[in-house]
C-alpha cells in the first residue's frame, strides 16, 4: 500500500471511529493550569465574597433526588443551604437520572458561585442512580490485568456524569486492600499490591479527568488495612510512617502525579503518625441521631484510639500537603459517619477539620451548627480568615478548571443521548467478562458440557443453583438464573438468606441428594457494604457449603462478591470469582460457565493459605 493511501485511510479512521471521549465530550479536560481569563474569574469571585460566603463555600450538602416540587421540604432544605449558607456543592446519593439533571440546573441557578455536584460513582452510574446499571467493582477491573479498562471506566463514568450535571466523581477508591477481613473496602480496591493499585488508579484518573470531570482519590492515607468500618466505628491503623510510604501512600503518589483534582480523607486513627487521643464516644442527641448515618458499636476508648486522619493537621497538612505536595482540594469523608460523629459535635468536627487542612466538609450532620462553630473559632483567633481564603481559592480554581464559570447548567438534550449509551454499557460488560477468575476446578467442570461427545447433537443440561445471600434481596441471582435457563436447559433454583429456617435449607439440600444434575452451582452473594460491619460467610452459608462439598456432587462455587470466601470453605473442589452480584457480573459468569468467553482473570489479592495474587486458571473459549 502506498504511504499516501495509508495516511488517507488512517485519517478517515480517526474521523469515523471516534473514542468515547471524542464521540460525546463537549467538556475540556480537567486541568488546574488555568488560563488568564480563568485566573481573572477566580480573583474577581474571591474578592466579591464576604467572610460568611467564604465559610459557606467550604461545605458540601447532600441530596437524594427523585422528583421534588419546589414547595417540598426537601427542596426548601437544600435551597436554604445553597441560598442562605452559600455552600460550595451538593453530594448526590440514591437518585434518578432526569430528576438529578433537572435539579442540578435548578441548584446552579440558585447559587451565587457555581456548585460542585459530586457523587460516589466508583462502580459506574448505577452506584447512585437507580435507572442506570452498576459496573463491576475496581477489583474486577484489576482482575482483567489491563489498565485500559480502568481508563475506559473513568472516561465513560465522567462523560455520563457530566451529561447529567455531576462534575466531580468521588472515585477512584485507591486503598490497598491488604486485610482480607476489611468490611468496607474489599472489592472497592484494585487489590493488595500497591504498584498494581497505583497503575489502575492513574489510568482511571486520566480517563475521568481527560473527559472533563474531576476525580477524587480516597481514602487518605489508606483505609485498606482495617477490620472496622468507619461508618460504625473508628478504625485504628497502627503502622509507622515508613510502612505508609512503602504501601498505602504509593497509589496516592500516583494519583497526585496524575494531577488528581481531589483527595478524600479517611476517618481512621494512625497512632504512630497522630498521637493525640480521640475524644471519648459521646451520647447523641435525638436530633443528631436522626441525621447521623450510624452510631459507634464496635470500639472502646482504648489508649491507641487517636484523632482520626480527617481531623489531623499532622496527616492532612504535614503528610499530604507538605510531604506529598498535593495542591488540589482536600475533602472529608462524610462527617455523619461514626468514625467522627460519635466523638465530635458537628461544630467541633468542622473546626478541627479546617485546622487540619481540609478545604471542603462533606455531609455535616448539622451545617448551620458547624458554620456557627467556625465563626466562633475565628472570633477566638483559632482560625484565621487567610486560612479560609486559601481553601476557597483552591475550590474556585477547581471550579474554573471544570469550566463551571462558563457553563454551569445541564443541557437536557444530552442526558438521554449520553447516559446509558450502548457503547458505555458494552464497555461495562466487557470489563466483567474479562474479569472472571477461575481459582479452582478440580472436577474439570468448566466449560459445562452441553453434549456427551462430539458426535451427538447438543443436549440441554440439568443444573441446580443454590444462591446464598447475606442481604434481604431474594431476587439477587435473578439475571444469573434467567440467562442460564435461556441457554443451558433446565435450571432449578433456590435462594437462601442468612435468616432462612432450617426446613427451607433442608428442602434445597434434598434436591442435591436426589442427584441427576449435570452441575450443582452454589452462588454466594456476600459483599462489602457500608455499615454492614462484616464480609465473612455467615454460619448458615458455611453449613450449606460443607454439606454440598460432602455430597460429592459436580459442584461449582461462584462468589458474586467477597473474593476471600474460599478461605471459609477451603475444601471446595471449585471456585469461580465474578466479584459482584450486579447484572454485568452475573451475565459474565454465565458466559464463563458455558464457554462463551475465555476465562483469563487473575487474582488481584491473595487468598491466605491457599493462593497467591496473580493466580488464575485459563480456560479457552469454546470453538
Amino acid at each position: 500500500m502506498k504511504l499516501k493511501t495509508f495516511v488517507l485511510l488512517f485519517l478517515v479512521a480517526l474521523i469515523f471511529i471516534p473514542s468515547a471521549a471524542t464521540q460525546h465530550n463537549s467538556y475540556q479536560p480537567f486541568d488546574r493550569m488555568l488560563g488568564k481569563k480563568d485566573e481573572g474569574w477566580v480573583r474577581k469571585t474571591l474578592q466579591s465574597l464576604t467572610l460568611d460566603e467564604k465559610i459557606g463555600q467550604m461545605f458540601l450538602t447532600e441530596a437524594n433526588v427523585v422528583f421534588w416540587n419546589r414547595e417540598s421540604e426537601e427542596f426548601k432544605k437544600l435551597q436554604h443551604h445553597i441560598v442562605d449558607n452559600k455552600v460550595g456543592g451538593v453530594l448526590v446519593f440514591r437518585s434518578e437520572v432526569l430528576a438529578t439533571a433537572l435539579s442540578a440546573s435548578r441548584w446552579q441557578e440558585m447559587a451565587k458561585v457555581p456548585l460542585f455536584v459530586s457523587s460516589d460513582l466508583e462502580m459506574g452510574m448505577g452506584m447512585r442512580f437507580d435507572d442506570t446499571p452498576w459496573w463491576a467493582p475496581n477489583m474486577a477491573v484489576a482482575a482483567t490485568g489491563d489498565v485500559k479498562w480502568a481508563r475506559l471506566q473513568g472516561e465513560a463514568t465522567a462523560l455520563q456524569a457530566r451529561a447529567m450535571g455531576v462534575n466531580w466523581l468521588f472515585a477512584p477508591t485507591v486503598d490497598v486492600n491488604n486485610n482480607p477481613d476489611n468490611p468496607v473496602i474489599n472489592t472497592r480496591s484494585f487489590g493488595e499490591d500497591p504498584g498494581q493499585v497505583a497503575e489502575f488508579t492513574k489510568a482511571f484518573i486520566e480517563g475521568a479527568q481527560g473527559a472533563g470531570a474531576m476525580a477524587c482519590a480516597k481514602h487518605f492515607p489508606g483505609h485498606g488495612d482495617t477490620a472496622t468500618d468507619s461508618h460504625i466505628g473508628l478504625p485504628v491503623v497502627d503502622v509507622s510512617r515508613e510502612r505508609l510510604m512503602s504501601l498505602e501512600l504509593i497509589p496516592f503518589r500516583a494519583a497526585i502525579a496524575a494531577r488528581v483534582g481531589g483527595v478524600m480523607s479517611a476517618h481512621i486513627a494512625l497512632p504512630q503518625i497522630e498521637p493525640e487521643l480521640a475524644a471519648a464516644v459521646r451520647p447523641l442527641s435525638e436530633g443528631e441521631a436522626a441525621v447521623t448515618e450510624f452510631t459507634s458499636k464496635t470500639e472502646s476508648n482504648a489508649a491507641r484510639v487517636t484523632m482520626p486522619a480527617t481531623l489531623s493537621q499532622e496527616i492532612l497538612t504535614g503528610l499530604l500537603r507538605e510531604e506529598l505536595k498535593f495542591q488540589g482540594v482536600i475533602v472529608t469523608d462524610a462527617m455523619n459517619m461514626a468514625g467522627v460523629a460519635s466523638r465530635y459535635t458537628p461544630a467541633e468536627a468542622a473546626v478541627k477539620a479546617i485546622k487540619a487542612g481540609v478545604d471542603l466538609i462533606e455531609k455535616s450532620p448539622d451545617i448551620d451548627a458547624a458554620i456557627a462553630g467556625i465563626k466562633d473559632a475565628m472570633q477566638k483567633g483559632e482560625i484565621t480568615e487567610a486560612r479560609v481564603t486559601a481553601s476557597v481559592e483552591r475550590l474556585l480554581r477547581a471550579k474554573a478548571a471544570l469550566g463551571l464559570h462558563l457553563k454551569r447548567k445541564v443541557d437536557l438534550n444530552d442526558v438521554d443521548r449520553v447516559v446509558n449509551s450502548p457503547r458505555f454499557n458494552g464497555i461495562a460488560q466487557q470489563i466483567a467478562d474479562h474479569s472472571v477468575t477461575l481459582v479452582r476446578d478440580e472436577q474439570k467442570l468448566l466449560p459445562l458440557k452441553l453434549s456427551d461427545n462430539s458426535t451427538e447433537p447438543a443436549r440441554k443440561v440439568k443444573i441446580l443453583n443454590l444462591t446464598f445471600t447475606d442481604e434481604d434481596d431474594r431476587t439477587v441471582a435473578r439475571i444469573f438464573v434467567e440467562e442460564l435457563r435461556q441457554r443451558a436447559g433446565t435450571v432449578e433454583s433456590f435462594v437462601i438468606d442468612a435468616k432462612a429456617p432450617e426446613a427451607e435449607i433442608e428442602r434445597a439440600l434434598s434436591r442435591v441428594a436426589a442427584g441427576g444434575f449435570d452441575a450443582v452451582i452454589y452462588s454466594l452473594a456476600v459483599r462489602a457494604r457500608s455499615g454492614k460491619g462484616s464480609v465473612a460467610l455467615p454460619p448458615a452459608g458455611k453449613r450449606i457449603a460443607d454439606r454440598l462439598i460432602a455430597s460429592r456432587a459436580p459442584l461449582m462455587v461462584i462468589s458474586f462478591g467477597n473474593p476471600y470466601l474460599l478461605t471459609a470453605i477451603p475444601d471446595s473442589p471449585s471456585y469461580l470469582l465474578a466479584y459482584s452480584p450486579f447484572p454485568v457480573s452475573q451475565r459474565a459468569a454465565v458466559k464463563a460457565l458455558l464457554g462463551e468467553i475465555e476465562i483469563n482473570g487473575k487474582l488481584p489479592v491473595s487468598l491466605p493459605g491457599l493462593y497467591s495474587r496473580g493466580h488464575g486458571i485459563k480456560i479457552e473459549k469454546k470453538k
